[in-house]
């Protein structure tokens, strides 16, 4: 298990400051497990218990002061809007005007269930924190990612945690297994929506409902469990499909055993705590 996260850790981790522009690692997330539970029906959402992992899979983003008039977010991205209101939310829980540049340069596949867009609102809100000053400190940017995102919360943190519950998340830090991970997304999208309405539906959990409307990760799951991985399953809503290994060796092993498919695909390491 992990009590130190080893140098090549720090680079994901960390903030760093060049000049004006203030950088970070957005850290992609894989669900290593993932239960719904039943619809709540005050907030009409599920309530989730799921294990989380950080991974090294990341975006890049960038954040700089602005004179008023001047704000934006420079490259495309779906996340463009979730990333603008996590700001907005900011400066009115924090009461501080805060005129910014982002910067977001993509890795993450889009609707991958890898949590792209929420980790890209989670760095803006770790930038942002350090660039004012504004101290706010777990708790504090944890009450604005709620507003804004659940999985935001876990994307503050970084590392592994246990993460329960609907409307607002509880978060509980856990260690974890230096593995590497061998990810492979299929072509294909998946809607959260129809996914939740499907297993309302059904009773089948996502892992399950992925690999009958996906067969690529149906297939994917059956020849990365054939190779005897340490943990496997489909994270989020899907298609993507993960197992992790004990050694680069038996990642790469597995990885030439999928040759067959046509998707993308990685091989990553675990995350550990992020920086504020």
């Amino acid at each position: 298990m992990a009590d130190s996260y080893g140098d090549y850790d720090l680079e994901y981790t960390g903030i760093r400051k060049t000049g004006e522009t203030y950088s970070a690692c957005a850290p992609a997330k894989l669900n290593i497990t993932l239960e719904i539970g039943a619809l709540d029906s005050d907030t009409k959402l599920h309530r989730i218990s799921s294990v989380m992992q950080a991974i090294t899979l990341h975006d890049r983003i960038t954040l700089r002061k602005v004179d008023a008039g001047h704000e934006g977010i420079e490259g495309f991205s779906i996340s463009d809007n979730i990333v603008e209101k996590s700001i907005e939310e900011l400066s009115r829980q924090s009461g501080k005007e805060l005129h910014c540049r982002i910067g977001i340069c993509k890795s993450i596949p889009i609707a991958a269930g890898m949590g792209g867009g929420s980790s890209d609102a989670a760095a803006a809100l770790r930038l942002a924190n350090r660039a004012y000053g504004l101290e706010m400190g777990m708790d504090g940017l944890e009450r604005v990612a709620r507003k804004i995102g659940n999985d935001i919360s876990f994307l503050l943190h970084g590392g592994r945690a246990v993460v329960e519950g609907a409307e607002s998340h509880s978060i509980r830090a856990i260690d974890f297994p230096i593995l590497y991970y061998l990810i492979a997304r299929p072509m294909m999208e998946l809607s959260t929506r129809e996914m939740y309405a499907l297993h309302d539906k059904t009773g089948k959990s996502f892992t399950e409902l992925a690999s009958e409307l996906c067969p690529d990760t149906g297939r994917l799951l059956r020849d990365m469990k054939n190779s005897n991985p340490v943990e496997s399953g489909v994270t989020g809503k899907g298609p993507t499909a993960f197992a992790g290994y004990g050694t680069y060796a038996e990642c790469k092993k597995a990885a030439d055993s999928i040759r067959w498919f046509k998707g993308e695909w990685f091989i990553e390491r675990p995350v550990g705590p992020l920086s504020l």
